[in-house]
């Protein structure tokens, strides 16, 4: 699993719903570790393909867009604060943005840390998968929730958690993002 969501990654495949199947399948924290493995080698071999083999035809695509060239010229002055607001934020696809990063004057030691700010995500989509997966693949489906004291009401208030965590993350991101590039809201 771990090696095709890393393939996924390379590839630029939507794995957000792979991420949630994980949590689905595995046990939640192997869900994480799956998931963040992934990413990390999935990111890892990205980065490297676009360091080396794709760079110049990154930095084509990426010229004409003023946000890009706007959190580039920021990358250079404060490369891993950015890098990791980047990640936190959604204005690009963490499987984009490995191949653009790489584009970049971002070292790879930043690169890396930076990306081990994906634990976010992980542990998100993994708890989504993980809540939909007690009742998808459960033979008694939510009257297995109900039936138990408080079982519905904790899964419920689990998703509402995380759900509020999201959206402070990323809100928080893209409004710190957006003053260290230098755009208007």
């Amino acid at each position: 699993f771990t090696i095709a969501l890393s393939l996924a990654i390379v590839l630029l495949l939507p794995t957000p719903f792979v991420k949630v199947g994980a949590g689905a399948i595995f046990p939640f924290w192997i869900a994480v570790a799956v998931n963040f493995v992934a990413s990390m080698i999935g990111g890892l071999i990205a980065f490297v393909l676009g360091r080396w083999l794709f760079r110049e035809s990154i930095q084509e695509a990426i010229k004409n867009d003023r946000r890009m060239v706007n959190i580039e010229s920021a990358l250079g002055e404060d490369a891993m604060r950015i890098s990791i607001l980047v990640r936190l934020s959604p204005i690009l696809p963490d499987e984009w943005l490995n191949y653009i990063m790489s584009a970049t004057p971002v070292s790879l030691r930043v690169f890396l840390v930076s990306n081990t700010s994906s634990l976010v995500y992980c542990l998100i989509y993994a708890y989504y998968g993980h809540a939909l997966g007690s009742i998808a693949l459960s033979r008694s489906g939510m009257a297995g929730l109900t039936q138990s004291t408080g079982g519905l009401a904790m899964l419920l208030l689990g998703i509402i958690a995380t759900v509020i965590a999201t959206v402070i993350v990323t809100r928080t991101s893209i409004r710190v993002l957006k003053d260290a590039i230098g755009e208007e809201e």
